[in-house]
């Protein structure tokens, strides 16, 4: 558990049902708990942290528009789902991509140079990821990024088990060999 998030031995669902009721603590943990994960997940899909942030509060809002018809999964399920139509469509509105920048908030800690560094690797991995295809691109981000496993990524995307495994063998190896040659290994 993260330093300072309390334990409230409520699951998401009940907090949800609670929030729903007008519980603005319940609200709070929600997003408190999932905003990072899925804004990092809509900037990555998107490819634009400021449109990565209006698609996460348009799936926020959703979840209050249009509940989920049943409460059977994850509440983050739900919500990765919705964030990855609602960013993938968002995206194709928008066409084209614009500049990545920084997707997590910089560590404190981290001295210039180390966050100079890091910044710098972390956009050329952006870089390369994006330089993919849009079919083994949304995979990868999917699968590392969205935290999705293969079966999900496949029902998801409503694609074969087997052409998600192969988009992501094939996006990785390509991935590793644009890494090793930019010099990132």
């Amino acid at each position: 558990m993260p330093a300072g998030e309390v334990f409230t031995g409520l699951s998401d669902w009940q907090d949800y049902n609670l929030a729903k009721r007008g519980d603005r603590s319940a609200w709070k943990r929600l997003v408190d708990l999932h905003i990072k994960d899925l804004t990092r997940l809509a900037s990555m899909l998107t490819g634009s942290p400021d449109l990565a942030q209006d698609v996460v509060q348009e799936v926020m809002l959703e979840l209050f528009r249009k509940p989920p018809k049943h409460q059977n999964g994850t509440l983050m399920g739900w919500l990765t789902t919705v964030t990855y139509h609602t960013a993938l469509k968002w995206k194709k509105q928008r066409a084209g991509w614009s500049a990545l920048g920084d997707i997590d908030p910089p560590d404190g800690h981290l001295q210039p140079l180390a966050k100079l560094i890091r910044d710098d690797r972390n956009r050329r991995l952006l870089d390369i990821i994006h330089s993919l295809d849009e079919t083994h691109r949304e995979v990868l981000i999917l699968r590392f990024y969205g935290d999705k496993s293969l079966q999900d990524i496949s029902i998801l995307m409503d694609i074969p088990l087997g052409t998600v495994k192969s988009r992501l063998f094939y996006g990785v190896q390509h991935c590793r060999k644009l890494m090793k040659d930019k010099g990132l290994t």
